[in-house]
């Protein structure tokens, strides 16, 4: 009897751990071994074996992924052992399907499209697994000296998960890795300051890849017009930039209204996946000139006599385009 039969979460999970960490120890030297006045090519050459790792742990993950795919069918696809040689007759005993032998390689994605609906997928994943696929051998049979860069690795892994998984599935996994940390439960302090540090993330791909490229890898267009977020942005201290100067807010601007129409009252954040409804008025700043954004944000409720209808205090709302305060008067006019 076959016994420890996996299922194709067990498959998919470590996929995804394998592609996620690769990306990380990337992230990790551009974020954390830069020094002054050493140019980021010689950071690389002396971290080399991170983007070498990196592409084995991509392959691994493609791997991984594809037999998820094939597990659903029936994980007995993958096996590659004579089916002589399966212990699955009466008497035969027990075999943990975890000593068997596996198939990869070119057998393994020939199954996989087997398994899934044609044209359920880019053709050009075939081109992309084979470019891993070239990539990996050279490294672990040390065959020449290809120079690999830090974008063309990020580019790998970014593909992998959206050939594979679907747009924002990269960006869901690194999210899910960080507020699945069992410090949330406890109210960890720093994991909640650490919050912050998911704005690093995309600011840092969107600087190395390009707007374009990364654009790829999500369904909200990121191409569109930006806001901030009224939870995350201002949830979280300070950030302190290079030159030692500090922000009250982050920078980055990582909230799309929803769905992007001119008349749209929502509105949803990449970083908190928290979902807003907001007010379509021109800004009108208790102080300075207004910004031209035209998305309020009701900040904090006003208080009212529940039986006299007196206001105690009235609503304060914010703008999402430049986070200042708005008055509280009543001529601002809503955007048809």
């Amino acid at each position: 009897m076959l016994t420890a039969i996996p299922n194709p979460d067990d498959y998919k999970n470590v996929g995804i751990e394998c592609l996620v960490q690769a990306y990380k120890s990337i992230f990790s030297v551009d974020n954390g071994e830069m020094r002054h006045g050493v140019e980021r090519g010689q950071i690389w050459k002396y971290n080399e074996i991170v983007l070498r790792t990196s592409i084995v742990l991509i392959h691994q993950g493609i791997e991984l992924l594809l037999k998820s795919e094939v597990a659903k069918k029936s994980p007995l696809l993958l096996i590659d052992q004579r089916r002589g040689e399966w212990k699955t007759l009466p008497n035969s005993g027990d075999e943990s399907f975890t000593d068997l032998y596996t198939i990869g390689g070119n057998d393994l994605l020939r199954t996989f499209y087997a398994c899934i609906p044609a044209n359920s997928i880019s053709e050009d994943f075939i081109t992309h697994f084979e470019d891993v696929r070239v990539k990996r051998n050279k490294i672990v049979h040390s065959i020449g000296g290809e120079e690999i860069s830090p974008e063309d690795v990020l580019k790998l892994i970014l593909w992998t998960f959206t050939f594979l998984l679907g747009p924002d599935s990269f960006w869901e996994s690194v999210l899910d890795k960080f507020y699945n940390h069992p410090g949330h439960e406890v109210g960890d302090e720093e994991l909640e300051f650490e919050e912050i540090q998911q704005y690093i993330h995309l600011v840092y791909l969107e600087g190395i890849l390009g707007k374009g490229e990364l654009n790829n890898h999500f369904k909200v267009d990121l191409k569109a017009r930006r806001y901030y977020c009224p939870t995350c942005t201002a949830g979280g201290g300070v950030l302190v930039k290079g030159d030692d100067s500090v922000e009250e807010y982050p920078s980055g601007k990582w909230a799309f209204l929803s769905p992007n129409a001119p008349d749209s009252t929502g509105l949803e954040c990449l970083v908190c996946r928290e979902s807003f409804d907001i007010e379509r008025k021109d800004c009108n700043p208790t102080e300075g000139e207004p910004c031209k954004g035209n998305v309020i944000y009701l900040d904090e409720p006003g208080e009212t006599d529940e039986d006299t209808g007196e206001v105690y205090e009235e609503d304060s709302f914010i703008c999402l385009t430049c986070m200042r305060d708005q008055h509280k008067d009543k001529h601002q006019v809503a955007i048809e």
